[in-house]
């Protein structure tokens, strides 16, 4: 499908057309060219951009990273070893982020078998204690 509307190309991209908008004025997309009455049309090489962009955001790689990534691809001078790199450096962020949700869900564990449950009142609720507490750190839960 070639000269696609917005609306066309959203549905064909799995997208919103607000989303297909966004990317534009973020340059990671651009008509393929404009219709007599001034409508923007494009063509499958905005399908699959906005498949790689959707690709790159499902292993966690940012907007801006995805720039990135996109000059990467199109660039004559680079080299798998540069793709490697980011891509090291994403599964640094995600071990990071693991380790950060773990420390989440042991903290939460802990408030949840301080916690009576039942009937009691919320005064006597260690959670609420925790949160309206200033000077206890998550970390050491």
């Amino acid at each position: 499908m070639s000269d696609m509307k917005i609306g066309q190309l959203a549905k064909a991209s799995g997208v919103k057309t607000d989303t297909v908008r966004y990317y534009e004025t973020l340059k990671l997309i651009e008509p393929a060219g404009r219709t007599r009455s001034g409508y923007r049309v494009y063509d499958e090489a905005a399908v699959d951009r906005i498949t790689f962009i959707r690709r790159s955001k499902s292993l966690g790689f940012k907007l801006s990273e995805i720039t990135s990534l996109l000059e990467l691809q199109t660039s004559q001078t680079a080299s798998c070893e540069d793709m490697l790199l980011r891509t090291k450096a994403k599964i640094k962020e995600a071990e990071e982020n693991i380790q950060y949700l773990k420390r989440m869900r042991n903290a939460l564990e802990s408030l949840a078998a301080d916690c009576p449950g039942g009937a009691q009142p919320l005064t006597e609720c260690p959670i609420l204690d925790y949160l309206a507490a200033s000077t206890i750190e998550m970390n050491n839960k």
